[in-house]
């Protein structure tokens, strides 16, 4: 009978079996992509060997173990890579969301939060991102969602738009999955179709009192707090578009939008009000301390851009401002602008909605008509 040194050179072991230490093991290469929830090593290698025999065990007893062994693997790393968790972070890591706006793929990882909701995994303590996805169902969501929007409420905030934001960003990131990622255990979204919790629509028309009121407040918040607010209203954008308005798109004819969200950019031709907006912006401007080649409209001394964070903060210290003179009800946020641009535009198509039930929806005023004769 040959010796186990001998039994090295005469048989022939499967891809990643070998013998050491006098005992036959299995120590695979895993890939990147299936090392969710394995202890791998910087090699790639299995860290831990699976032990299969000794040498002196039948070959066919050995090879049976390695296909054991093999199927084991392969279900711990199904199980692992198919989580709502790794998903999540495959999609993520995508050229498709890296080719979202900054700003999108920064609410994408506060959304990405709902992921951390606690849940039982079969009686089990967890979270929602170690849930399998062939585990995941609608009523399941829908238990998440009312739980979610409940802790929200009782922390003194809304989170109805939350909530819903949460639940869309996870059928989005599932939707991508199906598209992208083979072998996951299903092939369509089943988050398709998704009801989420019913928002009240905003109505509220913000009146020229109302806007004059801030706006006059707003002079002791920042110095480039009144000109967003008149740009954003003028030109019936987005905060975040007006504080993305470069010197070089102000042209002859007018200012030059570039809008987010599927609507159409636009030119918004001067008017005296709007080229006094600029003017007042441009007071921001110090051409000695400028250090961007093409400054921003709204700017800091040296020509850089505003941040949308330093927006929403100058927008809390105006609210402050307001209750404190007892005229908290007169305040609005940002977005709120674009809807009054809308509304007192004659252009109903100056925010360069492409759908009618989206100019609808920001043209908030009261239609006037005469009575019946």
């Amino acid at each position: 009978m040959p010796r186990p040194r001998q039994l090295r050179a005469t048989l022939q072991y499967p891809p990643y079996v070998s013998v050491s230490y006098g005992v036959v093991v299995f120590r695979p290469y895993v890939p990147a992509e299936k090392r969710a929830g394995l202890d791998v090593g910087k090699n790639g290698l299995l860290k831990h060997s699976i032990r299969l025999g000794t040498p002196l065990d039948d070959q066919d007893a050995i090879y049976r173990a390695y296909l054991a062994a093999r199927e084991s693997l392969r279900l711990q790393m199904t199980s692992a890579r198919n989580t709502l968790g790794w998903l999540t972070e495959q999609y993520l890591a995508s050229r498709q969301f890296r080719d979202l706006a900054i700003s999108t793929q920064k609410r994408a990882f506060q959304l990405s939060r709902i992921l951390e909701h606690p849940l039982k995994i079969n009686g089990t303590p967890s979270t929602l991102a170690m849930l399998h996805i062939t585990n995941l169902s609608q009523p399941l969501l829908h238990q998440i969602a009312d739980k979610r929007l409940s802790d929200y409420q009782r922390n003194g905030k809304k989170g109805v738009v939350q909530v819903n934001r949460e639940t869309t960003f996870l059928s989005g990131a599932l939707s991508w999955a199906c598209n992208y990622i083979p072998d996951i255990g299903i092939t369509t979204n089943p988050l398709r179709g998704f009801s989420g919790i019913p928002e009240t629509p905003i109505t509220r028309y913000i009146t020229d009192d109302e806007y004059q009121i801030a706006y006059d407040h707003a002079a002791s918040i920042r110095p480039w707090l009144q000109p967003l607010m008149e740009l954003t209203y003028l030109l019936a954008l987005r905060g975040i578009e007006t504080l993305t308005i470069r010197l070089s798109d102000c042209t002859e004819e007018g200012i030059r939008t570039h809008r987010r969200k599927g609507s159409r950019d636009n030119i918004i031709r001067w008017s005296q009000r709007l080229r006094q907006a600029h003017q007042a912006a441009l007071v921001l401007h110090q051409p000695d301390k400028q250090t961007v080649r093409d400054p921003y409209l709204i700017c800091y001394r040296n020509g850089e851009a505003v941040s949308r964070g330093a927006a929403h903060i100058a927008m809390r210290e105006l609210k402050a401002k307001l209750d404190a003179a007892e005229q908290g009800e007169t305040f609005f946020n940002l977005h709120a602008l674009k809807a009054k641009g809308v509304s007192d535009s004659k252009d109903k198509h100056i925010a360069g909605h492409r759908s009618e039930a989206m100019r609808n929806r920001y043209d908030r005023k009261l239609p006037t008509t005469d009575p019946a004769k």
